[in-house]
Order: C-alpha cells, then structure tokens, then sequence
C-alpha cells in the first residue's frame, strides 16, 4: 500500500494534469484502507462504500483546486474522516428509526392515532419524494441506477452493457446515492423537528 513520498508526488502530479491511468493506480493502491477505516466507525458496508466512492469522485472532480501539503494518504484519511463525520450528523435521526421515536412517544403518553401514523406517513412521503428523484435523473444516471438496483447487474456488466467505462458507471451510482441521501436526511431532519414540535406543543398543553 504504502509508497514513497516521491512516488505519490509523482502520481498526484499526474493525477492533478488528467491522467486518468494515474487516477486509477491512486484508487487501486488507496482506496482498500480508506474503506476500512470508514467501515470500522460506520460497520455499514454499502454507507463505507459510498463514502469512500464519494472521497476519490470528489478528489478527482477537484483535482485542479487541490493542494496537498502533507502526504497523499493523510489528505485522504482527513477527507474521508470528514466525510463521515458529516454523514453521522445527517443520519442522527434516520426515518428507519422507529424504536427511537416510538420510544419518545411511549415517554410522552400521546394519543395512539399519533403513534401509530407518524413514522408510517413519514415514510411514505420519504418514499414518494425519492421515487420523484429518480424520475428526474439524467437518462444514462437513471438507466445505470435501474440496472444496479432493478436487475443486481455489477459495474463491468453495466459497463458493458451501455458502452461506457466502469469508472463512469461508479460516478453515476455515487452521484444517485449522495442525491438519495440528500433527499432523505433534509426531509428525515424536517419530519423530526415536526415531530418534536408536536411533542413540546402536547406538553404544554397537557400542564
């Protein structure tokens, strides 16, 4: 894994002027501990993975912006430590979670009809909103994310099946995936806030 400092300048020059070959030999010599030490705070395989797609998109989409003042993989770490942290703080409240907001209902002794509609419409209108997501996609973005999810085809089979490289098929899916996310934790955080609304708003006017 671990190069000399001469060599990752050399490759990071490389990198930063287009080479895409130079790219590809950043990635196959970083991004296996990148990922793991993504995967050992999230234990989430596919966020891991996502996270880490997102930290060399990101790295090559900036390349030109970029300066690196220490060594390559501690600009990585520190990218993708980021990165993570951000991800934690929007998925504190996950609209999956529903033990924790049944347990905060349960605490408050509200009426059921609240406790068995809430999470279930939140859900739906997550579902709706992402569903209206993916319809507005780009139509290769689209036809990408349709064959990874619709029919379980890898990235070489989705490749070759559309005639593009596999790292534009890796572009694709990390870009629907953040989009996805995006989608879920601005409405997930919106719903919560209503939620807690609610709850302050039943205490009050139960005193």
């Amino acid at each position: 894994m671990v190069k000399s400092i001469q060599n990752d300048t050399e490759i990071w020059q490389l990198v930063k002027e287009g080479d895409r070959a130079a790219f590809d030999q950043l990635y196959h010599q970083y991004a296996s501990p990148v990922f793991a030490m993504v995967y050992k705070h999230l234990r989430n395989r596919s966020d891991a993975q996502d996270i880490t797609q997102e930290v060399f998109l990101d790295i090559w989409e900036k390349r030109n912006a970029i300066t690196i003042q220490s060594s390559l993989f501690n600009y990585l770490y520190t990218t993708a430590r980021n990165r993570m942290l951000r991800y934690i703080r929007q998925n504190a409240f996950r609209p999956e979670s529903l033990d924790f907001l049944r347990q905060l209902l349960d605490e408050q002794h509200l009426p059921q009809t609240y406790q068995d509609s809430y999470p279930e419409s939140a859900i739906r209108s997550i579902e709706s909103s992402i569903v209206d997501e993916i319809a507005g996609l780009p139509e290769q973005m689209k036809k990408v994310y349709r064959l990874s999810t619709e029919t379980g085809m890898s990235i070489p089979e989705i490749a070759n099946h559309l005639l593009i490289s596999p790292y534009t098929v890796k572009n694709h899916l990390s870009k629907v995936r953040k989009r996805l996310r995006q989608t879920v934790s601005r409405l997930s955080s919106l719903f919560f806030a209503l939620f807690v609304l609610l709850l302050i708003t039943a205490r009050l006017l139960s005193f």
